[in-house]
């Protein structure tokens, strides 16, 4: 059986990765999950989490995005991302103009968080045709509430901060085909976007509401494999209208060259939570006041309401699992 480019299927996690995790540990309070962003384990008296993603479908951005993408993974389990480990896999014949600029990136990116780069590894690799990036974020968690993409409960409220599609937008600019339709003015403006792409301010301010049930970035799959994913972490149905997702007009401008569906295009940058009712305009106040753009998007239901989605037309759609996400449709 071959495997397609992208995340692995959800079924094969489960049979084939999710059952070989070696030793049992009563320490590790959240182990791999579907949906799932980070692990939390108990160390003495402290919550750590951990993480580990790799950038595989940038060149460009792969540094600031290394320590972005795996800042916001922390940051959902209202952790406070603290110490990063990188390895850098460079392609034969790379220069060490390209090492400064990776390196140059993710020192810019950790200041940016507050957080330290405390090891890794460094190498020039034969069979890959571009530079990739796995890191691994360690977070502390400082006190005893932490949170999971499985948390939410039927009659929730689900939201969204951003826009859909940021990370794959910024990507995707890069593609020789958009800068000769659409110039190198809609790709710096592209570009700027990954000024978006970090999901640890409004953590912080939602891990302080008690109303905030779960949190879950946006990654590969987009918001619709997002919505699927936290729904499936938490055993229940969810509804969601993309009506009332946002796409910003970049987005919508690259999917429509390239023939891509923003909605299920990679999103770092966008963070999922569900928020108990009674709660929301207390979240509503909180993330407005610190100039971060939301949007209600949806609810939770029980488990026999099934999952669903209405279009943009809105017409009502059976909401599937996450396949291979968009962006890999859309670099060549």
């Amino acid at each position: 059986m071959r495997l397609n480019v992208g995340k692995v299927p959800n079924e094969i996690l489960r049979n084939v990765v999710f059952p070989r995790l070696g030793m049992a540990d009563s320490s590790v309070l959240l182990g791999p999950n579907i949906g799932e962003d980070a692990a939390i384990i108990r160390i003495g008296g402290k919550l750590v989490a951990f993480k580990s993603d790799p950038i595989t479908g940038s060149v460009d951005e792969v540094g600031f995005l290394a320590i972005h993408v795996n800042a916001n993974d922390i940051a959902t389990r209202g952790a406070e991302p603290k110490w990063f480990l990188q390895c850098i896999l460079l392609p034969e014949n790379s220069t060490l103009e390209s090492l400064d600029k990776i390196t140059w990136q993710m020192d810019s990116a950790a200041r940016e968080i507050g957080v330290s780069i405390v090891g890794g590894h460094t190498e020039v690799t034969p069979g890959i045709e571009r530079p990739i990036v796995v890191g691994s974020m360690i977070g502390i968690i400082r006190n005893s509430r932490f949170f999971t993409s499985g948390g939410a409960r039927p009659g929730d409220l689900l939201y969204m901060t951003k826009y859909a599609g940021l990370e794959g937008t910024a990507i995707l600019s890069s593609e020789k085909r958009i800068l000769s339709s659409q110039g190198e003015s809609f790709v710096s403006s592209c570009k700027r976007l990954l000024a978006l792409i970090s999901v640890v301010k409004e953590c912080r301010i939602l891990r302080e509401i008690e109303g905030v049930t779960s949190m879950h970035d946006l990654t590969e799959g987009g918001v619709l494999g997002g919505a699927w994913e936290l729904a499936e972490a938490a055993s229940i149905g969810v509804s969601i209208d993309l009506r009332c997702v946002p796409v910003l007009p970049e987005t919508q401008i690259i999917c429509k060259e390239l023939g891509l569906d923003p909605y299920r295009l990679i999103s770092s940058g966008s963070l999922l939570f569900t928020v108990a009712r009674g709660s929301e305009v207390e979240v509503e106040i909180s993330l407005k006041s610190s100039g971060i753009p939301f949007a209600k998007i949806g609810e939770l239901l029980p488990p026999s309401e099934g999952r669903y989605y209405i279009d943009t037309r809105g017409e009502r759609n059976l909401l599937e699992p996450p396949s291979t996400d968009e962006l890999w449709r859309g670099v060549r």
